[in-house]
């Protein structure tokens, strides 16, 4: 089987499956950890989370078109695996898939 190539790529299901399969930790004060498999790969990756403390998290759908209510924010997040994708740019990591998850901050 070859690998995924890199592709920068988005779909709404990649926000979906990832607030569904990810958690997150406080790691210290304003700062935690988002950590689940990366929706596009498969690959667990961890992306750290600054500035906030945060209570839970939630799908963002509908996040390109409205803002986010209080007590929230949205966090992009891109794939960071070191897994090998063909055609992946030497300054790059992971696979090219982002999305935008809403994090509760109250």
């Amino acid at each position: 089987m070859s690998a995924l190539p890199y592709a920068e790529v988005t779909e709404d299901s990649y926000a979906e499956r990832a607030a569904a399969d990810f958690s997150l930790t406080e790691v210290g004060p304003g700062t935690a950890e988002l950590r689940g498999p990366c929706p596009r790969c498969g690959t667990v990756i961890h992306v750290p989370v600054v500035a906030g403390t945060y209570k839970s998290f939630r799908l963002s759908r509908g996040a390109r078109r409205s803002a986010p209510p209080p007590g929230e924010r949205l966090e992009p997040v891109i794939c960071t695996c070191a897994d090998d994708h063909p055609g992946r740019p030497a300054d790059k990591v992971g696979c090219g898939a982002f999305w935008l998850l809403r994090i509760s901050t109250s």
